[in-house]
């Protein structure tokens, strides 16, 4: 391994940090949305029943239960519960947007190393070509088949780590837009529901009103 990383040549530096960008950002990423995973026809149900027995502290406390953008989304919402159901809306919603900013933070750095690793590689492989060239042209006795097919072989090393970087990264990017994009659609569904829900709570009466704690994310 580090035989290849010397082969490769300076370029192999930034490759090596480009690895370790992808995997820290990947597992940064699957950890937060694991952390952050919620049921949030679950939580609905908590909150619908503990309002139907008009208990508020229930539904707070429900909330509190909650974690990540489910947990953030209802906090919002109960706590604007009383609101026109316009108001409500605009500001669940800003508080889904919020939360989606932080769903695909730091994804553009994976998205960028998707891109710069073939590039570097490339870059790695003409560098050595060049350098390989420029050796073969002072020494003439040099120019057989056998010392060119190993200098174009060493040069070619950075375009296949590039490659080798690139095509995970690119591969746990799909996976993690994925995630987030399921994500995205279950917090419009579950901000949709809780705020019809609060608004027709409202519109038969009202409902009492408790400033919830900020959930845990």
């Amino acid at each position: 391994m580090v035989d290849v990383l010397i082969k490769g040549g300076p370029v192999m530096i930034p490759l090596l940090i480009c690895s370790v960008l992808a995997l820290a950002v990947a597992f940064e990423r699957i950890l937060y949305m694991l952390r952050t995973s919620q049921d949030p026809e679950r939580a609905l149900r908590l909150i619908s029943v503990a309002i139907d027995r008009d208990r508020m502290a229930e539904a707070v406390a429900a909330v509190q239960q909650l974690r990540g953008q489910v947990g953030a989304l209802a906090t919002v919402a109960l706590t604007n519960a009383n609101r026109p159901k316009a108001e409500l809306e605009a500001e669940v919603k800003a508080a889904g947007e919020r939360e989606a900013f932080l769903l695909e933070s730091h994804l553009p750095m994976l998205d960028m190393v998707v891109t710069v690793a073939p590039l570097l590689g490339l870059l790695g492989t003409v560098t050595g070509l060049i350098k390989n060239f420029q050796v073969l042209a002072r020494t003439p006795q040099m120019l057989e088949a056998g010392a060119l097919s190993a200098g174009i072989a060493e040069a070619l090393i950075t375009t296949a780590a590039g490659l080798v970087i690139a095509v995970p990264a690119f591969v746990l990017h799909v996976y993690i837009t994925g995630l987030i994009d399921r994500r995205l659609v279950e917090m419009s569904e579950f901000g949709s529901s809780l705020v019809n829900l609060l608004a027709e709570r409202v519109s038969e009466g009202g409902i009492s009103q408790k400033q919830p704690q900020k959930a845990s994310s």
